[in-house]
């Protein structure tokens, strides 16, 4: 499965004496912005977890992944050893923003807002309604109940808030909007048959998908079966779920039985 480029948890690295970006996971080429680079790194066959090349793209012993603001020449082979010009020495992890930040480089626009992606099976619980406390924790905005009507080609919804809808803001109203419509207009929400070609074409979801920007998460469960409900959008707020859980863990020092402050 690869990620989202803007979203991704990265490890920072040099390659070549440059500055970059680097992730285990593969990068959906479509969301790397504009100006920047991704490369692929490939492990030998005796450790395929070890890098030793660097190219445009690696399907076998794929070892990572880098993205970098600066283009990387190849010779006509089309790879290029890395003969110890990988440099993990001083690691650590961060964003795209945070890399800009640090290197004094312009957050690049994100021209694809809404990205869909099938689930994993350990995201399974973020696609149903969990009680007011599971809610809190995991700061959950509300669901989206979704149907096509008997004809296939309608469209009706209606709004569960969660949370005592204490966390919905204009800024989320307006960005839930603008992804319904987008997945009218060229995405699984079109119709139920475009739901079901959807749910064809990613077998491996289960009918689970997740859309992920900035602040939010959305979970699209999809159930395109005349006579029920033919899905649910759940949203998350991301911002929300992680002071929740910077308020539960224990602080520093402390020991069992000591009181402390209690995605």
């Amino acid at each position: 499965m690869s990620v989202n480029a803007f979203i991704e948890e990265y490890e920072y690295i040099e390659l070549f004496g440059k500055p970059g970006l680097f992730t285990n996971a593969r990068i959906d080429r479509d969301t790397v912005p504009e100006g920047w680079y991704a490369y692929d790194l490939r492990g030998s066959d005796y450790d395929p977890g070890e890098p030793v090349t660097v190219e445009p793209r690696v399907v076998v012993n794929h070892a990572g992944t880098i993205l970098t603001h600066e283009p990387i020449s190849f010779p006509k082979e089309s790879f290029k050893r890395l003969n110890g010009q990988l440099d993990f020495a001083d690691a650590y992890h961060l964003s795209l923003r945070e890399f800009c930040d640090e290197r004094g480089l312009n957050y690049p626009e994100n021209n694809r807002k809404f990205i869909l992606r099938p689930a994993s099976p350990d995201e399974a619980g973020l696609f149903y309604s969990q009680d007011p406390e599971q809610d809190k924790k995991t700061a959950t905005v509300g669901h989206l109940r979704l149907d096509f009507g008997s004809s296939g080609r309608e469209f009706w919804t209606t709004w569960w808030p969660h949370s005592k809808d204490a966390l919905p803001v204009p800024a989320f109203k307006a960005e839930l909007d603008s992804l319904v419509n987008r997945l009218r207009n060229c995405g699984p929400l079109k119709d139920r048959a475009a739901m079901c070609a959807c749910c064809d074409a990613h077998g491996e979801s289960k009918g689970n998908f997740i859309i992920e920007t900035e602040r939010y998460r959305y979970c699209l469960r999809c159930e395109p079966v005349p006579g029920n409900y033919d899905g649910y959008l759940y949203a998350y707020d991301k911002r929300q779920q992680e002071l929740n859980l910077q308020q539960e863990a224990p602080q520093e020092g402390m020991t069992m039985g000591e009181m402390h402050h209690g995605f």
